[in-house]
Protein backbone atom coordinates (compact mmCIF):
# COMPACT_ATOMS: atom_id res chain seq x y z
CA UNK A 1 0.00 0.00 0.00
CA UNK A 2 1.38 3.71 -0.62
CA UNK A 3 1.94 6.51 1.09
CA UNK A 4 -0.93 7.82 2.60
CA UNK A 5 -2.10 11.58 1.31
CA UNK A 6 -2.69 14.33 3.80
CA UNK A 7 -2.60 18.23 3.47
CA UNK A 8 -4.27 21.23 1.48
CA UNK A 9 -5.67 19.51 -1.85
CA UNK A 10 -4.14 22.62 -4.06
CA UNK A 11 -0.25 21.43 -2.70
CA UNK A 12 -0.69 17.61 -3.63
CA UNK A 13 0.86 18.50 -6.89
CA UNK A 14 3.58 20.60 -5.93
CA UNK A 15 4.20 23.87 -8.22
CA UNK A 16 7.10 26.47 -8.56
CA UNK A 17 4.37 29.54 -8.19
CA UNK A 18 3.13 30.05 -4.86
CA UNK A 19 -0.71 29.75 -4.78
CA UNK A 20 -2.97 30.95 -1.62
CA UNK A 21 -2.84 27.11 0.43
CA UNK A 22 0.69 27.45 0.49
CA UNK A 23 0.26 30.06 2.93
CA UNK A 24 -1.37 28.40 5.22
CA UNK A 25 -4.44 30.48 6.10
CA UNK A 26 -1.19 33.10 7.87
CA UNK A 27 -0.65 36.78 6.70
CA UNK A 28 3.19 36.53 5.65
CA UNK A 29 5.08 39.73 5.04
CA UNK A 30 8.02 39.13 2.45
CA UNK A 31 10.37 41.51 0.48
CA UNK A 32 9.91 41.58 -3.08
CA UNK A 33 13.19 40.66 -5.01
CA UNK A 34 12.00 41.48 -8.49
CA UNK A 35 9.21 41.83 -10.65
CA UNK A 36 9.84 40.24 -14.03
CA UNK A 37 7.94 38.80 -17.00
CA UNK A 38 7.50 35.12 -17.29
CA UNK A 39 6.64 32.92 -20.23
CA UNK A 40 3.78 30.13 -18.92
CA UNK A 41 2.84 26.89 -20.54
CA UNK A 42 -0.41 25.94 -20.35
CA UNK A 43 -2.18 22.92 -20.68
CA UNK A 44 -2.17 21.96 -24.43
CA UNK A 45 0.99 23.96 -24.80
CA UNK A 46 -0.57 26.95 -25.00
CA UNK A 47 2.03 29.81 -23.29
CA UNK A 48 0.79 33.19 -21.72
CA UNK A 49 3.23 35.90 -20.49
CA UNK A 50 2.57 37.36 -16.83
CA UNK A 51 3.94 38.90 -14.46
CA UNK A 52 6.03 36.94 -11.49
CA UNK A 53 7.19 38.51 -8.39
CA UNK A 54 10.33 36.89 -6.82
CA UNK A 55 10.22 37.35 -3.33
CA UNK A 56 12.38 36.75 -0.04
CA UNK A 57 12.08 36.04 3.81
CA UNK A 58 12.52 38.86 6.34
CA UNK A 59 15.76 37.27 6.98
CA UNK A 60 16.67 38.39 3.13
CA UNK A 61 16.77 34.15 1.97
CA UNK A 62 15.29 34.09 -0.98
CA UNK A 63 11.63 32.20 -1.43
CA UNK A 64 12.06 29.64 -3.91
CA UNK A 65 8.29 29.95 -5.46
CA UNK A 66 7.69 32.78 -7.40
CA UNK A 67 4.40 34.88 -7.53
CA UNK A 68 1.89 34.96 -10.76
CA UNK A 69 0.66 38.47 -9.79
CA UNK A 70 -2.56 39.58 -11.55
CA UNK A 71 -3.51 43.09 -12.46
CA UNK A 72 -5.36 43.36 -9.47
CA UNK A 73 -2.33 42.31 -6.83
CA UNK A 74 -0.14 45.09 -8.91
CA UNK A 75 -2.93 47.60 -7.83
CA UNK A 76 -2.35 46.58 -4.38
CA UNK A 77 1.12 46.65 -4.02
CA UNK A 78 0.93 50.23 -5.29
CA UNK A 79 -1.42 51.31 -2.86
CA UNK A 80 0.49 49.26 -0.34
CA UNK A 81 3.73 50.87 -1.08
CA UNK A 82 2.79 54.09 -2.19
CA UNK A 83 4.71 53.82 -5.22
CA UNK A 84 3.33 53.07 -8.52
CA UNK A 85 6.55 52.39 -10.45
CA UNK A 86 6.91 48.81 -10.44
CA UNK A 87 10.76 49.41 -11.19
CA UNK A 88 11.00 50.91 -7.55
CA UNK A 89 9.11 47.72 -5.91
CA UNK A 90 12.39 46.19 -5.34
CA UNK A 91 13.47 45.91 -1.51
CA UNK A 92 10.12 47.04 -0.37
CA UNK A 93 8.10 44.83 2.22
CA UNK A 94 4.28 44.09 1.36
CA UNK A 95 2.21 41.69 3.81
CA UNK A 96 0.80 39.14 1.66
CA UNK A 97 -2.64 37.05 2.72
CA UNK A 98 -4.65 34.15 1.25
CA UNK A 99 -8.69 34.66 1.06
CA UNK A 100 -11.26 34.01 -1.66
CA UNK A 101 -11.90 36.00 -5.22
CA UNK A 102 -14.23 35.91 -7.92
CA UNK A 103 -12.53 33.43 -10.34
CA UNK A 104 -12.56 33.52 -14.55
CA UNK A 105 -15.40 32.18 -14.82
CA UNK A 106 -17.34 33.88 -12.14
CA UNK A 107 -16.90 31.19 -9.46
CA UNK A 108 -15.61 31.90 -5.88
CA UNK A 109 -11.61 30.59 -6.02
CA UNK A 110 -8.77 30.91 -3.27
CA UNK A 111 -6.20 34.14 -4.26
CA UNK A 112 -3.67 36.02 -2.66
CA UNK A 113 -3.62 39.44 -1.71
CA UNK A 114 -1.84 42.26 -0.33
CA UNK A 115 -2.54 44.36 2.83
CA UNK A 116 -2.87 48.03 2.43
CA UNK A 117 -0.65 48.11 5.72
CA UNK A 118 2.66 45.83 5.78
CA UNK A 119 1.96 43.52 9.45
CA UNK A 120 5.06 44.32 12.00
CA UNK A 121 3.84 41.20 13.40
CA UNK A 122 3.81 38.78 10.46
CA UNK A 123 4.50 34.86 10.41
CA UNK A 124 7.80 33.54 8.65
CA UNK A 125 6.62 31.86 5.35
CA UNK A 126 5.73 28.37 5.65
CA UNK A 127 7.55 25.55 4.92
CA UNK A 128 5.90 25.18 1.85
CA UNK A 129 6.45 28.48 0.22
CA UNK A 130 9.99 28.31 0.99
CA UNK A 131 10.90 24.68 -0.24
CA UNK A 132 12.67 23.80 -2.77
CA UNK A 133 10.29 23.46 -5.67
CA UNK A 134 9.73 20.27 -7.04
CA UNK A 135 7.40 20.28 -9.55
CA UNK A 136 5.12 17.28 -10.29
CA UNK A 137 4.10 15.83 -14.11
CA UNK A 138 0.30 17.35 -15.33
CA UNK A 139 -1.20 15.11 -16.75
CA UNK A 140 -3.17 15.58 -20.12
CA UNK A 141 -6.23 14.04 -18.34
CA UNK A 142 -5.94 16.98 -15.55
CA UNK A 143 -7.77 20.51 -15.58
CA UNK A 144 -4.76 23.41 -16.43
CA UNK A 145 -4.67 25.95 -13.53
CA UNK A 146 -4.59 29.43 -13.95
CA UNK A 147 -2.42 32.33 -12.31
CA UNK A 148 -4.99 32.20 -9.58
CA UNK A 149 -4.78 29.21 -9.01
CA UNK A 150 -8.18 28.10 -10.03
CA UNK A 151 -8.75 25.13 -12.00
CA UNK A 152 -10.14 25.80 -15.38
Amino acid sequence: MGKAITGHVDLVYPSKYIKAADLRGRDVTVTIAAVEWETLVMQGGKKDTKVAITMARADGKPIEKKWIAPKTVLKMIAAATGEKDVSQWKGRKVTIYPTTCRGQKGEEVECIRVRVRTSQTQDEPPAEMTAPVDVAPVFDDEPASDTTGAVT
